[in-house]
């Protein structure tokens, strides 16, 4: 087996191991990364030299990448960062005395990815994952680096409401109006097969707390809770009311509504409990 020299396409000079094959007699030639000897070196070299990147790659994108002739690897779409943490991340790791070798057991991240981040200066860049987890491994506060720190959380508070105003009207909606006693329109008849629905307070007759327009969230429910809101349906007329469970009474929302019994057998029965309610649009 010899050595030679071969020139690509590039003008870039890489080594060529030739050897005979025993078989038909024929010369077959193997290309590959720089190995150097044992004997010179102590042990094999395995990491792509220099020769081995796309140099006019890095010229359009900024980035190394290995050149594999006529299917290069596609970029990664992961986020990535300044090569200032790379100084940083090398500073940390040479006060605490740990190896790269060390550093990549202790966070999962490959050793080759780590030589080659250091051997580049940061120009072989790390994803955003991969700086995490070393940020971690080095006792560093990751929203504390450059590059790491996370946005600042946005007020989406109005955006959930506006949600949740449109989920409580997209179902079976009821109104209610007390200033002549319990009235309830819209879909009545609904409470009894759907697993949810909305009661919209067309005046604020039942007192503070319960002002006119806002929507009260109910979910069909046959045994409520102590202190759980809920509407009553009457077993022979089918009439409404609102009312809180206070064993053994379902008391009124405001001091004019009577209280019923909440023993099993009363005439009164629970058809939902609330679950949320909405102060009426801005």
């Amino acid at each position: 087996m010899t050595r030679i020299r071969k020139t690509t396409a590039k003008g870039i000079p890489i080594a060529v191991e030739t050897a005979k094959n025993h078989v038909d007699d024929e010369d077959t030639h193997t290309d590959g990364p720089n190995l150097l000897p044992q004997a010179e070196s102590g042990e094999l070299s395995l990491n792509p030299s220099v020769e081995d990147f796309d140099l006019d790659g890095f010229e359009a994108t900024g980035e190394l990448t290995i050149d594999r002739g006529s299917k290069p690897p596609q970029p990664s779409q992961s986020r990535r960062l300044s090569p200032t943490l790379m100084k940083i991340f090398q500073r940390r790791r040479e006060q605490i005395g740990l190896s790269i070798k060390q550093l990549a057991q202790l966070s999962g991240v490959e050793q080759e990815e780590l030589e080659r981040f250091e051997a580049t200066s940061g120009q072989h860049r790390l994803v955003y994952d991969h700086a995490v987890v070393l940020a971690r491994a080095l006792g560093l506060k990751a929203s504390e680096l450059p590059g790491l720190r996370g946005r600042e959380p946005k007020d989406d508070l109005r955006a959930h409401i506006d949600e949740l105003h449109r989920a409580l009207c997209a179902g079976p909606l009821i109104t209610f109006e007390g200033k002549e006693g319990e009235r309830f329109g819209g879909d009545v008849d609904r409470v009894v097969t759907t697993p949810a629905f909305t009661i919209k307070l067309g005046d604020a007759s039942l007192g503070e707390g319960w002002p006119a327009g806002a929507l009260l969230g109910f979910v069909s429910d046959v045994s409520p809770r102590r202190d759980d809101v809920v509407l009553l349906r009457h077993r022979k007329s089918k009439l409404l009311a609102l009312r809180r469970m206070t064993p053994p009474r379902f008391v009124g929302l405001a001091s004019w509504q009577p209280a019923y019994p909440a023993t099993t057998g009363a005439e009164w029965l629970a058809m939902g409990r609330l679950q949320v309610i909405l102060p009426r649009p801005l």
